[in-house]
């Protein structure tokens, strides 16, 4: 099952921990497809540090 951008506003919706996140946003930050003026992914339309937060999440092409 994959996570839906509403997904942050649940609290039960299990969350990544620091580490994790941190290395994921490193990743989504120096990515081609990421606007870096929004945050957002220019695959999935996703807003990725949000998206990075939540522990079920991939990245759309498949960098973490």
């Amino acid at each position: 099952m994959s996570v839906k951008p509403w997904d942050m506003l649940n609290p039960n919706e299990p969350r990544a921990s620091e580490e994790l996140f941190q290395e994921r946003w490193e990743i989504c930050k120096f990515c081609p497809e990421l606007i870096s003026l929004t945050s957002q992914c220019k695959k999935c339309g996703c807003v990725m540090n949000w998206k990075a937060k939540l522990e079920k999440a991939t990245c759309p092409i498949g960098k973490w």
